[in-house]
């Protein structure tokens, strides 16, 4: 059966002749009587208009969902429904990870104990500029370049002296650019407990310079902390006044990237001092008519003397040509 459009319908519910107006979905309360039925004889019947709706009331969608509250309900529950499924499916999608990030990709560091010798090729980080300086960048105060690659560090396990240690490989590293005092020689042990503290037992960054190796085959590089305010060791040795600035263009070998800041760090740092020690007095001669190694005073020999001969005890401090002392205890003629 057809839904009859909107309009005047017969109302199903009453005599004919009384109609209800049907607006395309449902039957509204406006109702209408035919003044012929009331009068008994038939006349013209003209369909009442539909009462108009009160000032304020909604209309269109918002009318309808008035009209059909459980509806609208039912239609709004399933909305929310479908909703939160879709922002559940889009959390649960795995994230996409991309190989074009240096710090997602790059390797962790090796274990020098287990790594082969560091080569020029391969096992250092590039050669230091003026980006590598930490005198002059300020590297250690916290500041970092989202996109640089981790640099690769190594194990200090020996100090050799104040300006040469050793890896966890076996491999000798002589610092770039600086002279700290050799063996023996005034500072060198304090040069040396210096580069002690800095390194010995810590990972370090090594940096090339202008050369490679030096005659003796050792690694020449800049050592970097990982840490600090000042993280070069060598710019350390130098602000102590326990290395000097050397081995550079001045002195007849190539420029390196970090001799302006070695330089003017030698020419700011204190001069490195030590005491004279007190000189030692040479113990006094023996008179020339007196044996030497005796006291009190002893003829030389030969002729020999016995104990008889002389007036005991006698201290025997050097060799004993008499043979007074005869039990070696250094006390002869008791």
């Amino acid at each position: 059966m057809s839904t009859p459009g909107p309009g005047w319908h017969q109302d199903p519910g009453r005599p004919a002749g009384h109609l209800r107006y049907w607006d395309g979905r449902r039957w509204t309360e406006a109702v209408a009587t035919p003044p012929s039925a009331a009068a008994g004889r038939p006349v013209p019947y003209a369909a009442p208009q539909p009462r108009p709706a009160p000032p304020g009331a909604p209309r269109g969608p918002v009318r309808w969902a008035a009209q059909h509250r459980r509806l609208t309900a039912a239609a709004a529950v399933v909305a929310l429904v479908a909703l939160a499924g879709a922002v559940g499916a889009e959390d649960d999608r795995p994230v996409e990870t991309t190989s074009a990030d240096p710090v997602a990709t790059a390797p962790g560091p090796t274990d020098p104990a287990t790594a082969p010798p560091p080569t020029p090729s391969d096992a250092v980080e590039p050669a230091a500029d003026a980006s590598t300086d930490p005198a002059a960048t300020g590297a250690g105060s916290g500041r970092a370049t989202p996109a640089q690659r981790p640099p690769r560090t190594y194990l200090v396990t020996r100090i050799i002296d104040g300006d040469t240690l050793e890896l966890g490989n076996d491999t000798t590293v002589r610092l770039v650019g600086v002279d700290t005092p050799e063996v023996g020689e005034c500072g060198s042990e304090r040069a040396t407990a210096l580069l002690g503290r800095l390194v010995l037992g810590e990972r370090v960054v090594l940096r090339r310079s202008d050369e490679d190796r030096d005659r003796y085959g050792r690694l020449l590089r800049y050592v970097d902390l990982t840490s600090g305010p000042r993280p070069d060791a060598g710019m350390r040795l130098i602000d102590a006044g326990l290395a000097v600035a050397r081995y550079d263009s001045r002195d007849g070998y190539g420029a390196h990237p970090r001799e302006r800041s070695y330089v003017a760090a030698d020419r700011a740092a204190r001069d490195l001092t030590c005491r004279t020690p007190a000189p030692v007095r040479a113990p006094a001669a023996a008179p020339a008519s007196c044996a030497a190694g005796y006291s009190p005073c002893l003829p030389l020999f030969p002729p020999d003397v016995d104990c008889a001969d002389v007036n005991g005890p006698v201290r025997v401090t050097g060799p004993d040509p008499h043979g007074l002392d005869a039990d070696g205890d250094g006390t002869a003629c008791e």
